[in-house]
């Protein structure tokens, strides 16, 4: 699963070997067909509703800055676009459930998934800037509870109205002249968003693919409640099986789910090299293009500060502003391994830089293999986010090199289950 445009790399954006048209339908295209051949599963679309701004609402500084990152399209329309240059991969879209109402996410994405042959997904996410808030006409930005609650019912309300035409209502007889069953066809219960019905018929694979991010203790009960594919960051291997043991376990005490129908993905951030001292030196090398004053002027920005003391605790300055990203589990991720690893400010601004704290898998495609091989087999996690270095070469070393290799010991697919994603996340 990947995330384009943006790079978890700070320079790819300056770096020769990455492309730069992200502003032309070939960017896309020509990534989503290198995933297909790879057989990934999807290929998945971020967000962002505002350019980022600083703790006084300006944004000068972060578009001088922040490169590729302050660019992103219309999930939905990327979507679309993408689906008519592939077959089989998986189309994930980022839709807020703050600021969309539900009527208008679920006719939007599952329109998409007919027009793919139910090859959707919806990333749900409940946003966390005043930015975005004020773009989108509101004064500010909800607390956390407020709009996980609001997610809640945003959720159930497109899931009803997913399910608002019964298998079967599209009859489409010629000869009886019957267009549709309206038996078959019904209101949304009373008490939710909308009234429904959808003006659309039951998806090809059921219903488009439920994916969430929260990593805070509200966002991962919300994860355990809706969620089939759930993006996680964690340090260690230990960390990652304790938070896929947790949401399993949530899933089923809680909400009487089968944990086997939630996918626990990893993000990791791979750097890949003919032999494991060739990934090293590229990883110096990419490390040593950081410029420290622009990474701590992101960081900054990330944590609504004015200045930073490069030498100062990275702890410090996370306790310091608590709350800043509106996303509290995000915060404590980066407060856990500053902590561990002994982080200075100029230390958390370079990973921050490098690869925004993802794990990093250094080496030749054989040593990646056997990383990945292991977290799956230990059950650490069901699956894997691949986040680049550098676009496109990050995604073309990796399904030359390392997919091979997985096949090989048969840990990955070499073809596609079936035509739509849930075809691919059930085999």
């Amino acid at each position: 699963m990947v995330n384009p445009p943006t790079s978890q790399y700070a320079e790819n954006w300056r770096h020769p070997l990455s492309r730069t048209d992200w502003l032309s339908g070939t960017f896309f295209t020509d990534l989503a067909r290198t995933l297909e051949r790879g057989c990934f599963d999807m290929m998945f679309f971020a967000d962002a509703l505002a350019v980022p701004e600083d703790r006084h609402g300006e944004y000068a500084t972060t578009l001088r800055t922040a490169g590729k990152g302050s660019i992103y399209f219309d999930p939905i329309t990327l979507v679309s676009h993408v689906a008519g240059a592939t077959t089989h991969l998986g189309l994930g879209a980022t839709v807020s459930t703050t600021f969309v109402p539900p009527y208008a996410i679920a006719r939007q994405l599952l329109s998409a998934d007919h027009l793919s042959g139910g090859r959707v997904a919806w990333n749900i996410v409940t946003s966390t800037s005043n930015a975005e808030a004020r773009n989108m006409g509101q004064p500010g930005i909800a607390s956390p509870a407020a709009r996980y609650d609001h997610a809640d019912a945003v959720v159930e309300t497109v899931r009803e109205l997913w399910r608002s035409w019964r298998p079967g209502a599209l009859v489409h007889d010629r000869v009886r002249g019957e267009f549709a069953d309206p038996d078959r066809v019904h209101r949304i219960p009373e008490g939710l968003l909308s009234r429904g019905p959808l003006t659309l018929p039951r998806s090809p694979q059921g219903e488009p693919v439920l994916m969430q991010a929260g990593s805070s203790p509200r966002g991962r009960a919300f994860a355990a409640r809706w969620a089939e594919i759930v993006f996680a960051i964690s340090d260690s291997p230990e960390e990652m099986r304790a938070m896929r043991t947790e949401l399993r376990d949530r899933a089923r005490l809680d909400y009487g789910r089968d944990p086997d129908t939630i996918r626990v993905l990893q993000g990791i951030q791979p750097i890949l090299g003919s032999t494991d001292a060739a990934a090293q030196a590229t990883l110096a090398e990419l490390q040593a293009a950081i410029d420290l004053p622009e990474a701590l002027t992101k960081l900054a920005r990330l944590l609504h500060a004015d200045t930073l003391d490069p030498a100062a605790p990275a702890v410090a300055l996370l306790d310091a502003h608590r709350g800043a990203t509106g996303s509290t589990g995000f915060e404590d991720m980066l407060r856990a391994v500053s902590e561990r690893r002994g982080f200075t400010v100029a230390d958390l601004a370079r990973e921050q830089a490098m690869n925004q704290l993802h794990p990093q898998l250094v080496g030749s495609p054989e040593a990646v293999a056997d990383e990945l091989e292991h977290l799956f087999r230990s059950e650490a996690a069901d699956g894997f986010i691949v986040f680049p270095a550098l676009y496109h070469s990050s995604f073309e070393d990796f399904v030359s090199g390392v997919v091979p290799e997985l096949q090989r010991r048969g840990v990955f697919r070499t073809s596609y289950a079936g035509t739509t994603l849930r075809d691919q996340l059930r085999a």
